[in-house]
């Protein structure tokens, strides 16, 4: 900060990082044969004033706590103050600019029910969800305890629900690195976070799952970044589900928190699906086998060690379950034969925010000295208005449930 003569330091700003200046005019001033733009600025208590240079300000302000907010870049609360270091942090802070859009929220979103989630949070709410993140949960999703606790913010970003058609979203920011690395990534829709920071006991997880024990998933593929299944829905989350936060959420109540393959999102508690790791499972006259989120085993040869261990004298059908539906297979000769797949979440039947149930015919194809079971004839034998129907009954169905639907005959219900 200088005098208006431009010959004498009158402060160093470093020493003042958390001091709101007030600008009261913009004037020229000449450094040797320069003439810079700079403001005339001073602190609440006057304490502080003089000239500095327009490059080293922009417009925010600093709350009690160890919060700020940068208006002018969509940046609503952050516990790390701006800091201008190399070109690409500025991009990475300005949120109106060319990070401006979300690449988080994924899947089919809708006009209506995203823009109840299109609002400014409380200024109480922002703080109670940057003082959570400060904090440490070990068992936070891996994505929400990316970069160690090194800052947190809120901002604004367009998410779309049609081409360009968009509405601004508070999403949660997380940064990845020191504090003037300006390496911050979005992680998480705001709501989301603030639900989970309302939970008792600091959100600790009211069931944990080892990926060595047991296996869960959402069956049906639907997951949700907004407690509402009617504001966005992805159809593509395969799991594991590692920890839930708690249930209840949605306009049914009947959604669960839960820390979905590291990241935080919303599925229907009635679809979680949870089959052992470790043996098959025996269940009404069906084997089910699920597939394994051992990140060093290949499903391929866990599937192997799992089948060797099913009885044949005690049922003769297997069906292996993934998030998305499930095969089912026959043992017949002393080999497993493929019959059918069920599946959720086929793009081609499911456009928008209806669950379309498919089955189609598994024919073993071979391709010289490779041999596997390939879908054929897929069509649609029942849908459901929701995206958070509870299809998980139809896994356990017996197998005279489907036997009509081999000679592609029937409707399910």
């Amino acid at each position: 900060m200088w005098n208006a003569s431009y010959n004498k330091k009158l402060h160093n700003l470093k020493n003042y990082p958390r001091t709101n200046l007030y600008s009261t005019k913009r004037v020229t001033i000449k450094t040797h044969n320069y003439f810079g733009s700079y403001y005339y600025v001073h602190s609440a208590n006057k304490k502080i004033k003089g000239y500095v240079w327009h490059g080293q300000l922009i417009q925010g302000k600093y709350y009690k706590g160890g919060f700020y907010s940068y208006p002018t870049f969509n940046v609503l609360l952050s516990n790390r103050a701006f800091r201008r270091g190399a070109s690409h942090s500025i991009g990475e802070w300005n949120a109106s600019g060319i990070y401006a859009s979300s690449d988080r929220i994924h899947g089919k979103i809708n006009q209506d029910g995203i823009s109840r989630f299109a609002k400014t949070p409380s200024f109480r709410d922002q703080k109670r969800v940057l003082n959570y993140l400060k904090k440490d949960h070990p068992y936070l999703p891996e994505m929400l305890n990316y970069g160690n606790h090194n800052g947190a913010r809120i901002i604004m970003r367009k998410v779309y629900y049609a081409p360009n058609h968009w509405v601004r979203v508070p999403m949660i920011d997380i940064l990845n690195g020191n504090a003037t690395s300006g390496n911050w990534e979005e992680i998480n829709a705001f709501s989301a976070v603030l639900d989970l920071a309302k939970l008792p006991n600091g959100a600790k997880p009211i069931a944990t799952y080892d990926v060595n024990q047991v296996s869960v998933m959402p069956f049906g593929g639907r997951g949700f970044d907004f407690a509402d299944p009617n504001a966005q829905v992805a159809t593509y989350n395969s799991g594991p589900i590692t920890h839930v936060y708690g249930n209840g959420f949605g306009p049914n109540h009947n959604l669960s928190l839960v820390d979905l393959n590291r990241w935080l999102r919303y599925v229907p508690t009635s679809n979680i699906l949870k089959l052992s790791n470790t043996q098959p499972t025996l269940k009404d006259g069906i084997w089910y086998v699920a597939p394994t989120f051992q990140g060093n085993v290949s499903n391929g040869t866990h599937q192997s060690k799992i089948l060797k261990l099913i009885d044949t004298s005690k049922s003769q059908y297997y069906r292996y379950a993934t998030s998305y539906g499930f095969s089912q297979y026959h043992y017949e000769n002393g080999k497993w034969q493929g019959q059918y797949q069920v599946i959720f979440n086929n793009p081609t039947f499911n456009p928008g925010n209806q669950i379309h149930m498919t089955f189609a015919n598994l024919v073993l194809k071979t391709s010289g000295n490779d041999t596997w079971w390939s879908s054929e004839n897929e069509h649609e034998i029942q849908s459901f208005n929701d995206n958070d129907t509870e299809v998980l009954p139809y896994l356990y169905k017996p197998v005279s449930y489907y036997d009509g639907f081999l000679n592609n005959s029937g409707n399910a219900s």
